[in-house]
């Protein structure tokens, strides 16, 4: 037996129990006979394009979706490509999200296949006791990086304001999502969603709303710009990094693309 009808058969029996449809009435849907239907899910039946589409039609996805032996996510949420393209496209706050953990999986996946990272600890994103996404272990020591992404909406053509000889300019959100109180470097605390210096090491920020793919700047923490809010003093405030953060492309100081010069700068300050 043909195994190209098999296996067409089988995903076309899938979708059907998926709709809570019998052969009878998919073949009325389609206006097709259930015999034919029957034969086909079987697979001891040649199905013509024209007749592909019927049943696509009939079963109310795209005539690809016959082809797919299992399309996962997209089937147990019973939706199709287009359908979730247009529900992300009209959802600014849903497709950042996604880019987001999209961007977190990236360099995660990149780093552990860097020979140069020894070990990396990935923490749950609902452990609020790390201020931190990533340890790794680089050259025998460990160094933490946090991640965040650009806010799309902040892109925008580089006026001077924040960098010069810039393309495009953005912001990333540089905070912690829980508003808790922490005691800072100088022995007092105070309740905010703002990070510390030296929370972690290293940020690194995800430049997709750049529109130059899974690219990432670099930057160490005790780098980024401190904190204006007025309701804090102005020595807390120097104590506390900035909430929204300003970034160009092409990447000016103090980013960069390249994490490993700012970990050799780090190792060497901690390991002379």
């Amino acid at each position: 037996m043909d195994q190209t009808r098999v296996k067409f058969g089988r995903r076309l029996k899938f979708l059907r129990e998926a709709r809570g449809l019998s052969q009878q009435e998919l073949s009325f849907h389609a206006n097709l006979d259930r015999s034919y239907i029957s034969d086909v899910e079987r697979g001891t039946r040649n199905i013509s394009l024209e007749n592909i589409v019927k049943l696509a039609a009939a079963l109310n996805v795209e005539p690809y979706m016959l082809f797919l032996e299992d399309s996962g996510l997209l089937d147990r949420l019973d939706i199709s490509v287009e359908e979730l393209e247009n529900l992300i496209d009209a959802n600014p706050s849903l497709r950042g999200f996604i880019i987001g953990y999209l961007a977190e999986a990236k360099l995660t996946a990149r780093l552990a296949a860097d020979s140069r990272i020894t070990k990396l600890v990935k923490f749950d994103d609902h452990d609020r006791t790390n201020k931190h996404d990533l340890v790794i272990t680089y050259r025998g020591k460990e160094f933490t990086i946090e991640i965040k992404s650009l806010q799309s909406a902040t892109v925008r053509a580089c006026d001077g304001r924040w960098f010069t000889g810039a393309e495009v300019v953005a912001k990333f959100q540089c905070d912690a999502s829980d508003r808790r109180t922490v005691l800072l470097a100088d022995g007092s605390s105070v309740t905010t969603t703002c990070l510390r210096y030296g929370d972690f090491d290293i940020i690194a920020v995800n430049l997709f709303a750049f529109e130059k793919g899974w690219q990432y700047g670099f930057a160490l923490n005790r780098d980024l710009p401190h904190s204006t809010y007025r309701k804090y003093p102005a020595e807390v405030q120097k104590l506390l990094i900035k909430s929204l953060v300003p970034i160009s492309h092409p990447l000016q100081p103090p980013f960069t693309d390249d994490l490993f010069r700012l970990l050799d700068v780090l190792y060497r300050e901690r390991y002379p």
